[in-house]
């Protein structure tokens, strides 16, 4: 045998074992998947990712807060005999961060990501996740984007901002059809879409706003802005900000007296809104997912209460949703008895569930469907978020 041919003969050995190695590994994963527990002493990852630290960082404490206390209610913190391992990331509501961040855990990928938590770093995770086989559910991303990528193996647990800027055309249109409306956003995409939607929705009501102000994001002064509606002689202004942004202006139009009303959205249920705006929060109408605990008053809900109290949190905004995103994923794996995002995917999709916010679907998108509007109004009263009546 020349040597050219005992070169091609171990070519071919070695091909034959690597294709036997990939088959064996396939099949493996494929039976871990179907089989769930090869030792039931292997963790589930579950890693929670959102704004941990910064000016955000409450939203993330919340993500934590509830995802471990759905967790604690299971019998022995363990999902089909295996216990569950949470890992928390940051990916401070920064683009870049959560890119890199989803493409560090895709090289060990966890078996469901809870968040994110800005719909910007939901838009740019969620791909790189679907790519690699990991199921996402974000308690708090609200851009229509998000479920419109095509990707299945993605849920959301709140409502979409075409429906949050239609529900602000509505309030405006039947509180201020008369006035003179402003529009305060900024350069984001949550911001840019929402009031987007929002303008489109007025028109569609033959409305047209006054003026539209565009501030920067983190900035320590919204003075020139707020002068601006005040000279333009306006009546209401829809803020679509952050949280920390959205209490500054707040702040800063009561200091100089701004004469006009303000409404906002789902970012003002956060503490730290109310802590930049202070007294003047209080009063101004937002919009956030209905208030599940005053809705539906059952032993799991209490369950849940109890059990988010011991994470040394209150039972409120994004802590339930990210307990019912936990919740949901949980009922998920056990329909499917798999771990395989396809299938617990499909599960999830098979029939409603019941979680904390009540009984939820999902539609083939991922978008939450429950038995109550998605939004409501809200306003903060002494320190104390409450319906508007």
């Amino acid at each position: 045998m020349n040597q050219a041919s005992v070169f091609t003969r171990k070519l071919r050995i070695v091909s034959l074992a690597a294709g036997l190695l990939t088959t064996a590994v396939l099949t493996s994963r494929a039976q871990t998947g179907a089989e769930f527990t090869p030792h039931s002493s292997d963790p589930i990852d579950l890693a929670i990712v959102g704004p941990m630290v910064g000016t955000s960082f409450a939203v993330g404490m919340q993500f934590s807060a509830g995802t471990k206390a759905a967790i604690a209610t299971l019998t022995e913190g363990k999902l089909m005999g295996r216990p569950i391992r949470v890992t928390e990331y940051d990916d401070n509501c920064v683009k870049l961060i959560a890119e890199k961040l989803s493409l560090d855990l895709a090289q060990t990928p966890p078996d469901v990501v809870i968040g994110h938590s800005c719909s910007a770093t939901t838009l740019v995770s969620a791909p790189i996740y679907a790519r690699h086989g990991i199921l996402q559910i974000t308690p708090a991303s609200t851009a229509p984007q998000v479920t419109e990528m095509g990707i299945s193996s993605i849920f959301r647990m709140i409502g979409r901002d075409d429906l949050q800027g239609r529900m602000a055309a509505e309030w405006l249109a039947s509180h201020h059809r008369d006035d003179k409306i402003g529009i305060f956003g900024f350069d984001n995409d949550y911001s840019a879409g929402l009031t987007g939607i929002a303008i489109e929705e007025l028109e569609n009501r033959g409305i047209e706003r006054t003026l539209l102000e565009q501030g920067s994001a983190s900035a320590t002064s919204y003075l020139s802005e707020i002068m601006n509606f005040v000279a333009a002689e306006v009546d209401v202004v829809y803020v679509v900000g952050g949280a920390l942004d959205s209490g500054v202006f707040v702040r800063q139009a009561n200091l100089v007296a701004a004469p006009f009303r303000i409404i906002g959205t789902d970012t003002m249920v956060s503490s730290i809104f109310r802590e930049t705006a202070g007294e003047a929060a209080d009063g101004i109408p937002f919009t956030f997912p209905a208030d599940a605990i005053a809705l539906i008053d059952d032993a799991q809900t209490r369950a849940a209460m109890d059990a988010i109290k011991q994470q040394g949190m209150a039972p409120e905004g994004y802590t339930l949703l990210a307990y019912a995103a936990t919740q949901v994923w949980v009922e998920g794996v056990r329909r499917a008895e798999s771990l395989d995002s396809d299938v617990v995917a499909a599960a999830i999709r098979q029939a409603p569930l019941q979680t904390v916010l009540g009984t939820v679907s999902f539609d083939a998108k991922g978008d939450i469907q429950t038995t109550y509007a998605p939004f409501s109004w809200f306003m903060w009263q002494d320190g104390q978020r409450v319906p508007l009546q």
